[in-house]
């Protein structure tokens, strides 16, 4: 396998993060699209996959002796259920346990151990604040690959996330940035937010998202968490169950047929903001949301807060 990405610097990749990468669980993220169901109806098609790789060179950039914390980095989306969230929701798993859980595998495991990295060096480090998944405030390199490979996708950067890396600093508190750069990365989180969070892409995940539980109702099936995107499309179209069959049709062949409502009428679907993500870089030494731009950057991330009600013909 091709191990590369456009986004960031080269990095020299070392040789037991080279096995990490070919390990069953790490291959299986080229079968997830990052975006969820949202892939299904947007230009945002790139796979978990190429965001570990991302998230691996940035850590790598920054932590470059901190082996437990590289390996945590390529590790730590392989609990992700097929379509990520939406199906995650649904099923009531929680994809960081699952993730946990296959670190200890013997295939891991036996790449950790080989290379005298402790398996729960690895697992803590995806279970605490540091630089890699943010602290309570503070935005980590996760989420910055994040907002930045959506938008790259999407062709909303004006400037190459390799050209503001040399702004940017990392530690255990989180990343922080120049001004310039501290609103870049908060301009990619809000333009993010307004693509994931509108209606379309609200109702892909839910459309989905009603397709598995209505399946789930019927079939004893307790191996969907461990599919792949296609996987799953195929079992729910071969499930025989007239109402995933339509919620299927709807989502994948006839989405120009749904209207949308802030008016919620009872009928159709409900469509929730779940969450809002609101961390911001450090600036300064503190939050950038305690700037002017980064307070107004903040109100337009909650102006998405709404609610709205979806049908179609």
């Amino acid at each position: 396998m091709i191990i590369n990405e456009p986004l960031y610097p080269d990095i020299c990749m070392l040789p037991w993060e080279k096995a990490l990468f070919q390990t069953r669980s790490v291959k299986r993220l080229k079968y997830l699209a990052h975006y969820g169901a949202g892939s299904l109806v947007s230009p945002v098609t790139h796979s978990r996959f190429e965001h570990t790789v991302g998230v691996w060179k940035l850590t790598a950039w920054f932590f470059h002796e901190d082996r437990a914390l590289r390996a945590a980095a390529i590790l730590h989306d392989i609990g992700h259920l097929p379509f990520s969230h939406a199906v995650e929701r649904t099923l009531g798993y929680n994809h960081h346990e699952l993730t946990k859980k296959l670190i200890q595998s013997e295939e891991i495991c036996t790449i950790l151990r080989d290379n005298k990295i402790r398996v729960e060096d690895v697992v803590a480090c995806l279970n605490q604040e540091n630089g890699l998944t943010g602290t309570r405030d503070i935005i980590g390199l996760d989420h910055v690959d994040s907002f930045f490979r959506d938008m790259y996708i999407m062709g909303g950067l004006d400037r190459l996330p390799k050209e503001v890396l040399p702004f940017m600093k990392c530690t255990k508190a989180g990343v922080e940035a120049d001004e310039t750069t501290c609103s870049f990365i908060m301009d990619c989180m809000v333009n993010d937010h307004q693509l994931f969070l509108s209606p379309l892409l609200l109702a892909a995940d839910q459309l989905l998202a009603k397709a598995v539980h209505r399946y789930c109702e019927t079939y004893n099936d307790a191996s969907i968490h461990l599919l792949t995107d296609d996987e799953l499309l195929s079992v729910l179209k071969q499930s025989q169950i007239k109402e995933v069959e339509e919620l299927l049709d709807v989502l994948l062949y006839r989405t120009e047929t749904l209207s949308f409502s802030e008016t919620l009428t009872g009928k159709g679907l409900l469509l929730n903001v779940k969450k809002i993500y609101n961390k911001a870089p450090l600036y300064n030494g503190k939050s950038y949301v305690e700037t002017k731009d980064g307070a107004e950057k903040i109100r337009q991330l909650h102006q998405l807060e709404q609610t709205y009600s979806a049908e179609w013909t």
